[in-house]
Order: structure tokens, then sequence, then C-alpha cells
């Protein structure tokens, strides 16, 4: 046995009493003025959807260039011996990451690794 390839499985038959029925119950005059709102609505929503689409920002014409690595500081000197950095500046947003990320924490820029 082969279904019916129609919404939900309905097929034309199926459909056609539905509709019939649904004439019947509203008038023809009232369901020609709700699929009229309906309608209406479909266009509004697409027009919508549209100006929303003017409205986003446009993607940037070239890739922005990632900024040139940026060395760590030296370690400070303190007591006679070096001190170990604790953090590593993004060179994008200046925000303080741990020594082990790769990216930043704020920003997502790729953190350069300290060169021991």
């Amino acid at each position: 046995m082969v279904l019916a390839g129609g919404p939900f499985g309905l097929g034309p038959l199926e459909l056609g009493l539905i509709v019939i029925a649904i004439v019947l119950v509203f008038g023809a005059s009232r369901v020609s003025d709700m699929m009229g709102g309906v309608g209406k609505g479909i266009k509004e929503f697409k027009k919508n959807v549209r100006d929303d689409e003017d409205d986003a920002p446009a993607a940037p014409a070239a890739p922005i260039a990632p900024a040139a690595p940026v060395a760590p500081p030296p370690p400070v000197m303190s007591n006679g011996g070096p001190e170990t950095v604790a953090a590593v500046k993004c060179p994008s947003c200046g925000a303080l990451n741990p020594v082990s990320a790769k990216h930043c924490n704020q920003c997502g820029t790729a953190l350069v690794a300290p060169v021991s």
C-alpha cells in the first residue's frame, strides 16, 4: 500500500473534503476574508524580512590582516631572581589572559605563545 504524498500524508480527495467542510462551516465570504488576511500577513512578513536584511551591516570588502605578534614582556627581576609571567596581554584588546590560553577570553584573538 502506498501512502499519498500530500501534506500530512493526505491525498487530494481528503484535502478536497476538508476544504468543502471548512467552506460549509464558515461560509465562502468568511473563508475568502480569512485567506486574504493570511496573504496580507505573509506579504508583510516578507517585507519585514527584506527590511531587516537591508539594515544588516555589510561584510567588510577585504579581510582584516591580524595584528603583528607582540613579544611578551621580559621576566621581572625581583629579589635577585626572575619571576614568571602569570598572564599574557591580548594584542587586540589588551585583556590579561592565562599563559596557557591560546585565544583571548574577551575578544577571541589568537594569542602569541611566549618565547622561552
